[in-house]
C-alpha cells in the first residue's frame, strides 16, 4: 500500500480551504502589476527573511516588474501559526510559516526533524522539499508550495561541558518539542520557552543549556551565556514550508507561475547554503570570540546516545503512523533521499 493510499485528505483540505478567497493583491486580470504580499513571523534580519527578499528580488527581475512583491516579517501582518490560514483567508498571498510548531496538523512535514543522521542544512533541506513535492501531503491540501527548507541540526549548547550521560542526568535544558524526547531518554529535563527568553533563563539560572541550531548564539547573543557546544547533532532544529494559497496561484499568468516554479529549488538551496555557511560560519566565529568552547560525546557512551536516536525516530512512527498515514513508509523514503543527497555532496 503506498503512502499516499492510507492519507484521507477530505477533513484537512476543509479545514485548510475555509475562507479561501483573495484578498486585495492585484490578480493576473489587469494592466498593472502583480502584487504579491509576502509575510513570515521573524525579523528581518533571520535567515529565512532574507531568502524571502532574494526571492523578491528574483521574482521582480525575471518577470521584468510584472510582478512586485511587499514582504511583511517579524509579524507586521501575521504571527506564528497564523500564517497558513492569513493565506487561505487572502490576508497575504505568501506565507512563509514552521510546520514544526503544530506537528499534529503537518505529520508528514514533522518528519524531518527525526533525528537520523543529517548533519547539515543543506541535505536536511533538499531532502525535505523533494519530501514534499514527491508525496504532496494533504496537510498542505488547497495550498502551492513556493518553497521549503530547513535549519541545521540542534546541538546541545551549556554552561558546562556535556560528554557523557552522567553529565546530563536532571540538566535543565530549554528544548523544542521534537528533541524533548531525546533528552527525556538521556536524563535530562527538557524545559519548553521561547527562545527570546532563553537568554534571561540563563542569566538567573533557571537552564543550564539549550538545544538548537547554532546560530542562535550569535543571533541572540547566546554566546555569551554559554561556555560548551556538544558535537552531537539531534534532527533538524526547524523546518519553513512557504505557501500561496491554490486559487490565488492558478489565478496567476503562466509566465509568472513559471518563475515561481523556477525559483522553488533555487531558493530551498540559496537559504541552506547561506545558513550552513555565512549563517553558521558567523555564530561559530562568534561563540569562539567568546570562549565558548566545543566538546565531543565521548566515544564510550556514542552507542548509547545512537541507540536512543533511533528509539526515538521508531517512537516518531508509532506516534504517527495510522489509517491516514504510513509513517513508517514516509520515514524509510526520507531515509532514502538522505543517503541520495549526502552521496551528491561528497
Amino acid at each position: 500500500m503506498s503512502v499516499l493510499s492510507r492519507i484521507i485528505p477530505a477533513a484537512v483540505a476543509a479545514a485548510l480551504l475555509v475562507g479561501c478567497t483573495a484578498g486585495g493583491s492585484t490578480g493576473g486580470e489587469g494592466d498593472g502589476p502583480v502584487t504579491l504580499r509576502y509575510a513570515f513571523f521573524a525579523p528581518a534580519e533571520s535567515f529565512p527573511s532574507l531568502q524571502m527578499e532574494r526571492w523578491k528580488e528574483e521574482m521582480e527581475e525575471r518577470t521584468d516588474g510584472a510582478v512586485e512583491v511587499e514582504l511583511f516579517t517579524g509579524g507586521t501582518l501575521l504571527g506564528s501559526g497564523d500564517i497558513y490560514d492569513g493565506v487561505s483567508a487572502g490576508t497575504v498571498d505568501i506565507g512563509l510559516d514552521s510546520p514544526a510548531y503544530d506537528s499534529s496538523r503537518f505529520p508528514v512535514s514533522s518528519a524531518i526533524q527525526v533525528p537520523i543522521g543529517i548533519t547539515d542544512a543543506t541535505t536536511a533541506s533538499a531532502v525535505f522539499l523533494e519530501l514534499l513535492t514527491e508525496l504532496e501531503p494533504p496537510e498542505f491540501d488547497g495550498y502551492e508550495i513556493i518553497t521549503a527548507f530547513t535549519t541545521e541540526p540542534s546541538y546541545i549548547q551549556s554552561s558546562r561541558p556535556i560528554t557523557t550521560t552522567a553529565d546530563m542526568n536532571g540538566l535543565e535544558l530549554r528544548s523544542s518539542s521534537a528533541t524533548i524526547p531525546v533528552l527525556e531518554r538521556l536524563g535530562a529535563s527538557p524545559i519548553g520557552m521561547p527562545m527570546p527568553d532563553v537568554a534571561e533563563a540563563l542569566q538567573t539560572g533557571m537552564v543550564s543549556g539549550y538545544v538548537s541550531s547554532r546560530e542562535v548564539l550569535e543571533d541572540f547573543g547566546l554566546a555569551e551565556h554559554v561556555s560548551h557546544i556538544t558535537d552531537y547533532p539531534f534532527g533538524p532544529s526547524n523546518s519553513f514550508v512557504a505557501v500561496m494559497d491554490q486559487e490565488r496561484y492558478d489565478s496567476l499568468p503562466d509566465d509568472v507561475k513559471d518563475a515561481i516554479q523556477d525559483l522553488k529549488t533555487e531558493m530551498m538551496q540559496w537559504a541552506a547554503e547561506y545558513h550552513d555557511g555565512e549563517n553558521i560560519g558567523s555564530a561559530l566565529e562568534f561563540a569562539e570570540e567568546q570562549g565558548v568552547e566545543t566538546v565531543e560525546v565521548d566515544a564510550s557512551e556514542r552507542p548509547q546516545w545512537d541507540e536512543v536516536l533511533d528509539e526515538v525516530s521508531a517512537e516518531w512512527v508509532s506516534r504517527n503512523d495510522s489509517a491516514d498515514l504510513d509513517a513508517q513508509a514516509v520515514l524509510d523514503r526520507m531515509r532514502e533521499l538522505a543517503d541520495e543527497h549526502q552521496k551528491d555532496e561528497q
